[in-house]
C-alpha cells in the first residue's frame, strides 16, 4: 500500500544579499512547488517586523539562512572596535536567534513547525569551544586543543616542537587566525600602531609574518580563542586540502573538496581557496568513507538536520579530523552541483516513506 504524502509547507528565511546560499536555494522553488510542497520564502528585515507570508498546511518545514543584513548592522558592524569572533558575537547572535523563534511561534501557534536547525542551536554553535566540547562527548575525531591563557606556556609549547592555530571562538571564514611554528609565526589579523584591528571585508584576510611578536601573542591571549594542535593534512600535488561534507538528515549529499597553497595556512574559499572536485576520486577511498561517516556522526551529535562538516584528512592515510562545523555553509555553483536540488529529493523521499514530524 502506498503511503499518501504528508501537505507540508516550506518556509525559508534569508536575505537577498546571500548569494551563496539563500539565493541558490530561492531558485528551486519552482521544484519545491513540482514535488508538492507549498513553498514560501521572506526575507529577515520584513520577518522581525512580523510579516509571515500565508501559509497553506498545517505541518510547517523551516530553512532559516544566515542573516547577513542583520549582522552587518548589529553584530560585527562597520566601525566595530572590538576584536574579531568574540564571545560577545555569540551572545548577540543568541538573542537574534531566540527573536525569531519567538516570531514564528507566535505568528504560527496553530501549526506544527518543524526547524531543520533550531534556532537556539545557530547561536549557540557559533562558538567553536562549545561544538568541541560537544563532539568530545561522543568521540568524534579533532585537533587537539589546550586551555591556556598564558603566553609563556604557548612559547614553551613552540619550544618542544609543537605547531599551534589559535581562533577566535565565534569567528569563521578563516578569519581572525594565527598560525605557530617554532620559527614561523603568522596572522591573517591586523596591527597598527601595536594594536590588533579586523579588516574591513570578508575577504582577503591574508597572512603576514609575525613571527617573535610577543607583545601580539600577549594581546591576542586576553582575548577569547581556541588554541588547537595543527594537524600534519595529507597533500595532494603540493596543495592542502580538506573536505567540506554536506549532511542532510544523517546522509551525505555532497562531497566538496577544497585545496590552497601551503603558504596560505586556511583552506576556506572566502580566503582564497578553490574547490575541485576532481581531487575526489585521487584520494584514498577509505579515508574518504571514513571522513563521510565522521560527518554523519557529527551531524548527529550535535542534533543538526543540515550542516557543512569540514574534515582534514592527516598525512599518516589513517586519520582523518573535523576541523569546523558550519550551520550555514556555502552551496556550491549549481552547475557543478545542484545542492537544493538534492535537498528536495531527500525531503520528498523522507516525507513519501515515513512522516519526519514526531
Amino acid at each position: 500500500m502506498t503511503r499518501k504524502k504528508e501537505k507540508i509547507s516550506v518556509l525559508v528565511l534569508g536575505d537577498r544579499t546571500d548569494f551563496d546560499a539563500y539565493a541558490k536555494f530561492n531558485k528551486e522553488r519552482r521544484l519545491f512547488r513540482k514535488k508538492g510542497f507549498d513553498y514560501q520564502a521572506v526575507n529577515y528585515k520584513r520577518f522581525l517586523r512580523g510579516e509571515v507570508p500565508p501559509l497553506k498546511n498545517k505541518k510547517v518545514i523551516v530553512f532559516l539562512f544566515f542573516p547577513f543584513s542583520y549582522w552587518d548592522k548589529h553584530i560585527e558592524k562597520k566601525g566595530y572596535k572590538g576584536l574579531y569572533g568574540n564571545v560577545l558575537f555569540r551572545e548577540k547572535f543568541l538573542r537574534f536567534w531566540r527573536k525569531v523563534n519567538s516570531i514564528i511561534r507566535r505568528k504560527l501557534p496553530d501549526r506544527k513547525v518543524l526547524f531543520v536547525n533550531s534556532p537556539y542551536l545557530n547561536g549557540r554553535y557559533r562558538d567553536k569551544l562549545v561544538v568541541k566540547k560537544k563532539l568530545g562527548k561522543t568521540g568524534v575525531s579533532q585537533a587537539k586543543s589546550y586551555k591556556i591563557n598564558d603566553a609563556s606556556k604557548v612559547l614553551k609549547l613552540l619550544d618542544r616542537g609543537h605547531n599551534l592555530f589559535i581562533k577566535p571562538r565565534c569567528g569563521s571564514m578563516g578569519k581572525g587566525i594565527t598560525f605557530l611554528r617554532p620559527s614561523d609565526w603568522r596572522t591573517n589579523f591586523l596591527i597598527r600602531k601595536g594594536r590588533i584591528v579586523n579588516r574591513i571585508s570578508d575577504y582577503g584576510w591574508k597572512f603576514r609574518d609575525i613571527t617573535g611578536d610577543k607583545v601580539f601573542l600577549r594581546k591576542l591571549m586576553k582575548s577569547d580563542i581556541l588554541i588547537e594542535e595543527a594537524i600534519d593534512p595529507l597533500t595532494y600535488k603540493g596543495k592542502i586540502i580538506d573536505l567540506r561534507i554536506y549532511v542532510f538528515m544523517n546522509k551525505v549529499i555532497y562531497v566538496y573538496p577544497r585545496k590552497n597553497d601551503p603558504g596560505r595556512i586556511v583552506t576556506n574559499i572566502s580566503q582564497g581557496a578553490k574547490g575541485d572536485p576532481s581531487i575526489l576520486l585521487s584520494l584514498p577511498g577509505h579515508l574518504v568513507k571514513k571522513a563521510k561517516r565522521i560527518a554523519v556522526k557529527t551531524s548527529k551529535a550535535l542534533g543538526l538536520s543540515f550542516c557543512g562538516v569540514d574534515i582534514m584528512l592527516a598525512s599518516d592515510r589513517r586519520n582523518v579530523f573535523v576541523l569546523e562545523v558550519n550551520l550555514f555553509p556555502g552551496f556550491p555553483k549549481r552547475r557543478r552541483f545542484n545542492l537544493t536540488k538534492r535537498i528536495i529529493e531527500e525531503l520528498s523521499v523522507k516525507i513519501g516513506t515515513a512522516t519526519i514530524f514526531s
